[in-house]
C-alpha cells in the first residue's frame, strides 16, 4: 500500500526540515483554531503530532532505503 507521505523519505533527513514541517503544522494548526475551524485544527494538530512522533522514531543515518 502506498502512503500518502512517505516520512522515511531522505527528504526529511536533514533535522531543520523535520523542525520545519512540525513547527509549520502546528502553528497553522493553532491558527486554525484562533479563526473558529475546530476541525482543521485537529486535522493539523493531529499531523504535526504524527510527524513529531515520527521523526523521532526514525533513523535517518541508514542513508537511502531500497
Amino acid at each position: 500500500m502506498r502512503k500518502l507521505i512517505d516520512l522515511e523519505d531522505p527528504f526529511f533527513a536533514p533535522p531543520w526540515i523535520r523542525v520545519a514541517v512540525v513547527l509549520v503544522s502546528g502553528l497553522w494548526g493553532l491558527f486554525e483554531l484562533s479563526q473558529g475551524a475546530v476541525m482543521w485544527a485537529v486535522i493539523f494538530l493531529g499531523v504535526s503530532a504524527v510527524c513529531a512522533w515520527r521523526f523521532t522514531t526514525i533513523d535517518y543515518s541508514d542513508g537511502p532505503k531500497g
